[in-house]
């Protein structure tokens, strides 16, 4: 298509706007004669802009080269500026911009009829134009899976036998989704934007800082504080792999911090003694602190007034009811002159707050993560919170889940409800690119009757590119409540036999394997269930299991790739899952079939992150709720035969030994499909326990 010199970083070819955009799209040349709803033309550079590094996806098989494409996918985690880049380049180089957010809800004739209605046909025919389409997570979350494929083919289509490639934008997962239905029609390549070096943040953040005001007097000291922040920070958040201090919104946080300080010296000197540590809470605490000091301006007839109003408490309380609509808390009480005095200046400072946009609407994520966590603290709007969250699926705010961790904390000890787990694991997800992974365990106890039972234990476990292991996240919660997991639910294993599990938040609802739900009550809601295989190799087996259903399921459940789906509660042989029902098995012998169960608990507690070993914490497997009853039996015979070894700390799963074993396989497992040699392996370890 091209020739360019690229830019190379170590062993990474980097893909700029300079020396690939431009020499790819050129500078195009577009009239339309009227734009329709999303789509914009002419639209102007940014000055604070900063590009993000910008390289090729090594994850994704058969991804085609980027410069000899007629599609380029570009993905990112959320909330890395993936808007920021497209409408840049498409401010560059002239090419349409389309924002899916913004537009119609997607189906198959999106982009056909976007184009002839804006009159842009035969400019596109003529390839004088292309299309950059921002949003596909957006969109995706909008409609059934047919019409997001239905827009991609449609897209596809148009684009077969161009020079000119279409661009299309979106997180992780709606990159992937886009990327296997697009690869078999046409060439398909995958850009990722990566996070911001130290010495590129630094630019970037002194960037934002500038363009939020016309000069300062302190720009030397200002750049070196944003420098001593950020490398605090890296310090502070290195199990991130170095991301974290290179996110745009935390960045901007970063930039709103310095410019609240009158006195960067100050800020520098304070930092360097080690005062406090630097976090994001501790950044965004500061901001609150400083917006606090408005109150020197108002002279109250109660002087003690200062020193209890406007905290940094109150400001996220008057901060949410803003967002979700709901009414401003009350104050304190104070006189009648003080309180007129108090509610004139709210009426100014709240909507100029630094977390809003002056739009009633957070100013960045960063911003929103907090608000969101202020909100499900308080009974009038941790409903709304939550259901916005669920609402986004894939789409969920990134830095919801690292403000909940200080807010989570109870006696040293992290503590949810089960209405929270949902949403702080889709908080998490939102922050892995592709070929990075995340997994899901909630273990309950199973007798109704003991008291501990009712508590169960949250681990989350999350493997980075470049890491050596996963990093793990535990928490503890109960079993009273319901487990909210959303319209799309990922390497999931949750066995809570005394708790009620939701899954949807929408017309239909994605279950990405591995799942397995063992629970009490199941409720599917939406009128359409998607089953999907995992792209990592390996079995894709959906098990779902429960005392109680309830559901709006309607037609059969469509399944994708090389997944399997098994249904075990009453009645689940009516439609639409007949094809899918599976007896639970009795066998005879009471401790038979609890050994079974412990070994089916024991197998799917195995689960790879990406390329890395079939791990799990040794605590884990060893807990009484694991290995009470026939368990230690199981789990002693299955070290013994090196079906699982340990270094330690950690157990490890051989799958091999496992099958020459016992004959039972990870899918056979999730299913409960257990043939004679796993009768005799079980009787083995009961015989062993005697």
């Amino acid at each position: 298509m091209f020739a360019a010199a690229f830019l190379i970083l170590g062993d990474t070819l980097l893909f700029t706007i300079e020396n690939y955009w431009l020499p790819l799209l050129g500078r195009t040349h577009t009239s339309p004669t009227k734009l329709v709803a999303g789509w914009s033309v002419g639209l102007e550079s940014l000055e604070a802009f900063v590009e993000a590094p910008l390289s090729a996806n090594t994850e994704l098989p058969q991804a085609r080269d980027a410069r000899n494409s007629n599609v380029v996918l570009v993905s990112a985690p959320g909330a890395v500026g993936k808007s920021t880049l497209a409408r840049e380049i498409a401010a560059r180089t002239g090419a349409v911009y389309l924002d899916l957010a913004a537009a119609d809800a997607v189906g198959a004739n999106t982009v056909t009829g976007g184009l002839a209605k804006s009159g842009l046909f035969g400019e596109w025919t003529e390839q004088k134009t292309t299309l950059l389409i921002d949003g596909l997570d957006e969109a995706r979350l909008r409609v059934t899976q047919e019409a997001f494929e239905a827009f991609l083919e449609d897209v596809a289509s148009l684009c077969m036998g161009r020079d000119l490639p279409v661009v299309m934008f979106g997180r992780t997962g709606a990159v992937q989704d886009a990327w296997l239905v697009m690869e078999s029609l046409l060439s398909v390549s995958v850009l990722e934007i990566g996070y911001y070096d130290a010495e590129t943040a630094i630019e970037f953040t002194f960037a934002q800082l500038k363009a939020t005001r016309d000069g300062s007097r302190h720009e030397e000291a200002e750049r070196s504080a944003i420098a001593i922040l950020l490398e605090k920070l890296r310090d502070e958040t290195q199990a991130d792999g170095g991301t974290f201090s290179g996110y745009a919104p935390v960045l901007q946080a970063v930039a709103e911090r310095v410019a609240k300080e009158p006195n960067p010296a100050h800020l520098i000197a304070s930092v360097e003694k080690g005062e406090k540590p630097v976090t994001l809470q501790t950044v965004v605490n500061a901001i609150l602190e400083r917006e606090r000091g408005k109150l020197s301006s108002i002279t109250f007839d109660d002087p003690t007034l200062s020193s209890r109003l406007y905290t940094p408490e109150e400001q996220l309380r008057r901060l949410v009811a803003r967002v979700f609509g709901t009414p401003q808390p009350s104050t304190i009480p104070m006189s009648g002159s003080d309180a007129q005095l108090y509610d004139a200046a709210l009426s100014t400072w709240l909507p100029e707050h630094p977390f809003l946009n002056g739009r009633g609407n957070p100013s960045s994520a960063v911003f929103e993560a907090m608000i969101l966590v202020s909100a499900l603290q308080q009974g009038d709007t941790a409903k709304k919170a939550i259901a916005l969250q669920l609402g986004r699926g894939v789409a969920a705010n990134p830095f919801l889940a690292d403000f909940y961790y200080d807010a989570a904390e109870s006696g040293g000890r992290r503590a949810l409800p089960p209405e929270h787990v949902g949403i702080i694991y889709s908080s998490i997800r939102a922050r892995l690119a592709i070929g990075e992974a995340a997994t899901l365990d909630i273990t309950g106890g199973e007798d109704a009757a003991d008291e501990e039972s009712l508590e169960a234990e949250v681990e989350i476990s999350v493997m980075k590119k470049g890491a050596a292991k996963a990093q793990v996240i535990q928490f503890s919660t109960n079993q009273v409540g319901t487990f909210h997991l959303g319209p799309h639910v990922e390497d999931v294993v949750v066995s809570v036999p005394l708790a009620t599990v939701e899954i949807g938040a929408g017309s239909e609802a994605t279950l990405v394997a591995p799942v397995e739900i063992d629970c009490s009550r199941l409720v599917l809601n939406g009128n359409r269930l998607i089953v999907e295989a995992s792209l990592a190799q390996g079995p894709s087996p959906v098990s779902l299991i429960a005392g109680e259903y309830r559901g709006g399921i309607t037609s059969v459940p469509a399944i994708r790739g090389d997944a399997t789906l098994s249904v075990t509660w009453p009645d689940a042989r009516s439609h639409p899952w007949t094809n899918f029902a599976s007896e639970a098995r009795a066998d005879p012998d009471a401790r038979i079939d609890e050994a079974l169960r412990r070994l089916r608990k024991f197998v799917i507690a195995f689960r790879s992150h990406s390329k890395g070993s079939l791990a799990r914490l040794k605590d884990k497997l060893d807990h009484e709720r694991m290995t009470k009853g026939t368990g230690k039996a199981v789990l002693a015979l299955m070290k013994e035969k090196n079906i699982i070894t340990t270094d330690g700390t950690m157990y490890f799963l051989d799958p091999d030994r496992l099958g020459g074993e016992t004959g039972a396989t990870y899918a056979d497992c999730v299913a409960k499909n257990f043939q004679e040699k796993t009768i005799r392996f079980i009787e083995e370890a009961l015989a062993n326990d005697a």
